[in-house]
């Protein structure tokens, strides 16, 4: 089972032999926000880079805004899918304490990369999108609280291996990890930016002293 996105309020599962067309204009959307912002994305702009009819769209989607409603969570919710990977593993494959800070100190490093731009970028944008819009913002919240309490969940699990500081709150540490993985955008906008570096090393001391 795959995890699959509502546009009207959810989050479920679903099989994945998700129908064709439905795959196809969703892989659409994503391709055309490669290249251009979602507001200038027109309903025939997007049928003719798929080739699929509009009555075909509107069979599989009740409307335009939730088809590009659907793409934006369904990405969303990928990225929330490889962070939980990521740190899962962290935990589950270290063997002492400092094993566990170094594979913390090289997930921070990729994720913290420049090539990770975009990605820090698309995902502010939905959510800034989700702030007037009710529907994406209750469906992004469930992907948003499946994050964090997988995140809790890894950082109690830490702490009863004896890795982490059991006087820090699990929430707090999960809003934490996420904020300066997600922070590192206003350094994305600078005109001078500073040396990843000097970032990471200030991460790693952050993490080091924080919750170790």
């Amino acid at each position: 089972m795959r995890r699959a996105v509502n546009p009207r309020g959810s989050v479920k599962e679903r099989p994945s032999d998700i129908h064709p067309t439905k795959e196809k204009l969703l892989t659409a959307v994503d391709e055309l926000l490669e290249t251009q912002p979602l507001e200038s994305i027109t309903v025939e702009e997007l049928l003719k880079s798929c080739g699929v009819s509009k009555g075909s769209l509107y069979h599989h989607f009740t409307d335009f805004p939730a088809l590009l409603e659907m793409s934006l969570v369904r990405s969303f919710a990928t990225s929330v899918n490889q962070s939980i990977a990521v740190i899962s593993k962290v935990v589950t494959q270290s063997s002492s304490k400092e094993d566990f800070f170094q594979s913390l100190v090289k997930v921070t490093v990729k994720t913290q990369a420049v090539e990770q731009r975009a990605t820090r970028f698309k995902r502010a944008r939905i959510i800034v999108m989700a702030e007037r819009n009710a529907q994406l913002s209750q469906v992004l919240a469930v992907e948003q609280q499946r994050l964090t309490t997988a995140l809790m969940e890894q950082i109690a699990q830490a702490q009863k291996n004896g890795w982490v500081n059991k006087e820090i709150d699990p929430q707090a540490g999960a809003v934490l990890i996420q904020a300066y993985t997600l922070g590192k955008i206003v350094d994305d906008l600078s005109q001078t930016p500073m040396s990843p570096e000097s970032w990471n090393q200030l991460i790693t001391r952050l993490a080091e002293r924080v919750f170790g």
